[in-house]
């Protein structure tokens, strides 16, 4: 009887829960998966759309151990798709969250994967006043003028904290996160403005190399209000309009492997009345190449693209827009951010709205992507699973408190995993949510 009980009881019974996976004895055919060379799980792995990937780590540990594995991570970032990640502004108290969707053209129609990030899942905190993002992190800073620089990845929970060098010190208009290639480093930038009193008042710029835990100075830093696009980094550096032009070049940039400021020239047909467009104007990343946007009028502009990084004469006008919304007194503001495989343009439009733009048509339409009581910041952000524990040695790392529980399956029992005889994580745990998911939507 005592035998006969303790059979009933063991997990490793033939008896099969629903599904006939829980219980199930380990094959002694291991799972045909596994008998490809690691590379290959790799490459299989790493098309595999973010959340589908996120539940894959659920299923076994050697899953588990294939998807944390950094080189796979730094191969699924070169193949995830851009995404949108929005912020309202102010953010509103009622939903305090990022909203982030990834739209695919399918056809007349576009497919989107929206979720949310939310301080309990995925970010260490929302009450923030910008973002920006690179290389598969995300940079927040806080609303008050001591905040600290969150740099998170929302995917696996993980942030570190980077306080701000000097407390009272007139943070200036100009941050961002950046990697370098050539040292394999994340850094963040910010201009200062020194303590000193001055009759003149300058700005100096101070970086962040991730894993040194000390700022330093660079020098002086350009005094421009500067405002990142949607999709500001590229070959390396960050590029910007200065939002009060009073130099000879449209394109400011900032290199993160020399760590220096510098120009970018325009096309050659710009101007220097021009400049009076550079409050609409736009620049930019759009398929992996600068832009710049010049209006012909207030019912159109060209896309003009670089098409070899630095060269002037590499300009080529790539996409006409023509029949604008007609706004009366004002201009609108249009930010083009992705080009759909149909060859639709997806844009920002005056910060409330994402528009498509149909080039056969060449009219505008509505999306309902995103739906804010309010206007909304936009940023380029390529969700992934670099981790922090890879890329930041050294730093004090944190984990969002909904994402602690994954710490206890790493080290809990394991089961048996039906079919490849891999430790299973036990069913009795709760895997952290993969943020808050809004579904899928399809929009005509």
């Amino acid at each position: 009887m005592r035998g006969r009980k303790k059979a009933a009881t063991n997990p490793s019974s033939s008896s099969k829960g629903e599904g006939g996976v829980v219980g199930h004895e380990p094959t002694a055919n291991p799972c045909k998966l596994f008998q490809l060379p690691r590379r290959t799980i790799f490459d299989i792995f790493s098309r595999l759309p973010i959340n589908t990937l996120f539940h894959c780590r659920c299923v076994c540990k050697r899953f588990l151990c294939f998807i944390s594995d950094p080189e796979f991570a730094r191969l699924h970032l070169s193949r995830s798709p851009l995404c949108i990640l929005i912020k309202t502004m102010p953010l509103q108290n009622a939903s305090k969250r990022l909203q982030l969707a990834q739209v695919e053209a399918d056809g007349a129609n576009c497919h989107v994967m929206k979720m949310n990030f939310t301080p309990k899942s995925n970010v260490p905190t929302c009450d923030i006043s910008h973002m920006n993002a690179c290389n598969g992190l995300l940079c927040l800073v806080g609303t008050e003028k001591d905040s600290s620089f969150y740099v998170c990845n929302p995917i696996l929970g993980e942030f570190i904290t980077i306080q701000p060098p000097y407390k009272g010190r007139h943070r200036g208009t100009f941050w961002g996160l950046g990697y370098s290639a050539v040292t394999n480093e994340y850094k963040v930038l910010q201009s200062y403005y020194p303590a000193v009193e001055s009759a003149e008042r300058y700005v100096m710029a101070e970086i962040y190399t991730i894993g040194t835990g000390s700022w330093r100075s660079i020098g002086n830093a350009p005094t421009d209000t500067v405002a990142l696009p949607f999709n500001a980094f590229l070959n390396g550096a960050l590029h910007w309009f200065p939002c009060t032009p009073n130099g000879s070049e449209f394109i400011h940039s900032f290199d993160f492997d020399t760590e220096q400021f510098g120009t970018l020239p325009p096309p050659d047909h710009f101007r220097e009345e021009d400049k009076k467009f550079t409050n609409y104007a736009r620049i930019g990343v759009l398929g992996g190449c600068l832009f710049i946007i010049y209006f012909t009028n207030s019912i159109r502009f060209d896309i003009w693209v670089m098409k070899e990084y630095g060269v002037k004469e590499s300009w080529t006008k790539q996409f006409v827009i023509e029949n604008l919304y007609p706004k009366q007194g004002s201009w609108d503001f249009y930010e083009p951010m992705v080009v759909l495989n149909n060859g639709e343009i997806l844009m920002l439009y005056n910060n409330d709205a994402v528009v498509c733009y149909n080039q056969k048509r060449r009219n505008l339409r509505g999306t309902k992507f995103f739906r804010t009581r309010s206007q909304f910041d936009a940023i380029a952000y390529i969700p992934c699973f670099i981790s922090l524990y890879n890329v930041a040695k050294g730093e004090q790392i944190s984990r969002i408190q909904g994402t602690r529980e994954y710490n206890k399956l790493c080290t809990a029992e394991f089961r048996d995993c039906a079919g490849c005889g891999a430790p299973v994580i036990n069913p009795g745990y709760s895997f952290p949510a993969f943020g808050v998911p809004c579904g899928v939507v399809n929009y005509p």
